[in-house]
């Protein structure tokens, strides 16, 4: 059946390839100020991701990312493990005639507390996920670009909007009780001397619960809540392909119970690769 497909893609002159090209980053990051409990004192995670099939430019894709929540103990211990966050995603990038991309993706992560018993924040998601935005946001595509590209090969934004469906099935296998949520990452970085740029970041996140969600509130329809976070940073690259940065975030957004740093500010260490 595979020779089949590609003797007939052949004779209607669509090219296929099987790119291995991994693109991702690590994080880790600390805020200035203990929390609630010391639950946010430390963050760290990183994401990989590779496309495996290119049909004429389009692609189904990969992608791995894990998340780590770290806290405070009393005492001397400043790095206590809270909670983990697992990423597992498949879908297809669509090139938008080099200009932008295009993006469909079914999601499934979920959280769960780490050495505490019993695991009752776990939360398990499914999502279908759709996204649209400038190639260099899906890829570090912009990287090539930041000692020589023009301002707007090295502006990137992305708009991700996710659906979390129910059903009695899906029900029994989720245990979230969100609708949708809606994501905005903005980007721009500037050179500033040889291989040093400075960077700037937007962050923006909107999610829409159903009511009674959290019990400790009276929510009787629906809600919103939100978060949201400007960063500046300085970073160094290193060829084309890597960039390390030093970066300073202020969570401006109180109004999110899911992970709510904030107004809280975060300093962090941030490598993206190609």
């Amino acid at each position: 059946m595979i020779v089949s497909l590609l003797v007939g893609l052949s004779l209607v002159n669509v090219n296929v390839n099987f790119p291995i090209e991994p693109t991702g980053e690590v994080f880790v990051g600390k805020y200035f100020r203990d929390t609630t409990y010391g639950r946010y004192n430390i963050d760290a995670g990183m994401e990989v991701s590779t496309d495996l099939i290119d049909v004429a430019g389009q692609r189904f894709f990969i992608l791995y990312r894990d998340e780590l929540e770290s806290g405070k103990q009393l005492g001397n211990v400043t790095f206590d493990p809270f909670m983990a966050h697992f990423y597992l995603t498949g879908g297809f990038r669509f090139n938008l005639f080099d200009k932008a991309t295009a993006s469909t993706y079914l999601v499934h992560d979920c959280t769960h507390n780490i050495d505490r018993v019993p695991d009752s924040n776990k939360i398990v998601f499914n999502r279908m996920t759709f996204a649209a935005g400038t190639p260099g946001a899906f890829n570090n595509r912009n990287l090539e670009r930041i000692k020589e590209g023009a301002w707007y090969e090295r502006l990137n934004a992305k708009l991700t909007y996710a659906w979390f469906p129910h059903d009695t099935v899906i029900d029994a296998l989720n245990s979230t009780d969100m609708f949708h949520d809606l994501q905005l990452d903005v980007i721009f970085d500037q050179p500033i001397y040889k291989n040093i740029y400075a960077s700037a970041r937007i962050y923006a996140y909107f999610a829409r619960f159903r009511p009674g969600w959290d019990s400790d509130t009276l929510d009787l329809a629906p809600f919103w809540e939100h978060k949201f976070a400007p960063q500046a940073g300085i970073g160094v690259l290193r060829g084309d392909r890597v960039a390390l940065e030093l970066y300073l975030r202020y969570w401006v957004s109180a109004n999110f119970r899911l992970h709510a740093p904030g107004p809280w500010p975060y300093l962090g260490l941030h490598l993206r690769f190609r």
